[in-house]
């Protein structure tokens, strides 16, 4: 009898314990935090977007221009930075925007930025690939028109060949090597299969390109490989490019307005933010006056004071070193 009395005790107090536990355990939950502690601040939200319609990030070329073109904030200021051009347009009253660029032979970095007439801005990179020997492959993939399926399934089947006929490249160094297949890594560490053939063409880039083997690629290096993806998702690779990684480019575009100009600099603030920025232009620097969608050389002195500028080029502590200047507005 006193057994059973103190298994109940010992019973009672265990329960106990729980429902208090629990207690405490949901009123720390449901209590609310302590003011003092500090709370991650979420990052904000663009104002607007880019949404580019083509080309598509590593798409390849077979000639020297190729056509951007997309979706961005109504009347928006959209710059283009190329490696050796830069252009500038202006979005229509629904945002869309195309321009044509001019690629150089090899990886082509493009940096695309978008102002409102408030300075918010944003800003979109890609990576495309020009080759002239690879206009054959392209050529040899495109076939004649054809007519628009009448069934869903059929249209999805069409925009899948598609996608499967549109040139694409894969950049990395070479890990690994077999009979046809090549693996490499990007630099953004990812890992990919790559197939090769007999018919593959190799470039060996330098002071002076030459003509090589696939077999003469070796572990180490570092290529891009243009083809076209086989319904695996392996890239079939039709000819291959062994380079030297680029660094990534610091190109960049500010919107101004001069506050204090002289022939060789520029005192400018940033529109949106009212912060000073000195302009320099680079020794080759190319400046252009935008009027009625008309854009005009002219020289660097010909900036005046409240000029409306969209700069390109490169950012330093104190100074933009601009290598392309768009005067967009002027009083």
């Amino acid at each position: 009898m006193r057994k059973e009395v103190l298994f109940a005790i010992l019973a009672g107090l265990t329960l106990g314990l729980i429902v208090a536990f629990g207690a405490y355990r949901a009123n720390i939950a449901l209590s609310p935090k302590n003011p003092g502690q500090s709370e991650a601040t979420p990052t904000p939200k663009p104002e607007f977007a880019i949404t580019l319609a083509g080309p598509s990030n590593l798409d390849v070329f077979g000639e020297n221009t190729a056509s951007l073109s997309g979706i961005t904030k109504a009347n928006a200021f959209v710059a283009v930075s190329v490696e050796e051009e830069d252009y500038l347009t202006q979005a229509d009253t629904k945002g869309s925007f195309e321009v044509s660029v001019e690629l150089i032979g090899g990886v082509n970095q493009i940096v695309i930025t978008a102002f409102d007439e408030k300075g918010s801005e944003v800003t979109q990179k890609l990576l495309l690939v020009y080759s002239s020997e690879f206009q054959k492959y392209i050529t040899e993939e495109e076939s004649p028109g054809q007519e628009e399926p009448d069934s869903i399934r059929e249209r999805v089947e069409q925009k899948v060949s598609q996608a499967l006929k549109s040139p694409k490249a894969l950049l990395g160094t070479v890990t690994d090597i077999s009979e046809n297949t090549l693996q490499i890594k990007s630099s953004g560490g990812e890992i990919e299969q790559i197939s090769v053939s007999a018919d593959t063409s190799a470039l060996a880039m330098g002071n002076t390109n030459k003509e090589v083997k696939v077999a003469d690629v070796a572990i180490g290096d570092y290529i891009v490989a243009m083809g076209f993806m086989n319904g695996n998702g392996v890239l079939d690779t039709k000819r291959i490019l062994i380079t030297s990684p680029d660094e990534a480019t610091n190109r960049m575009a500010i919107f101004v307005k001069v506050s204090e100009d002289n022939n060789t600099s520029l005192t400018t603030q940033i529109i949106r933010t009212g912060e000073d920025k000195k302009v320099s232009p680079q020794r080759t620097a190319a400046i252009f006056l935008i009027s009625e969608g008309e854009a005009s050389k002219i020289t660097f002195a010909r900036i005046n004071l409240d000029d409306t500028l969209v700069a390109i080029g490169t950012d330093a502590s104190e100074t933009f070193t601009a290598r392309t200047v768009f005067v967009v507005g002027r009083p």
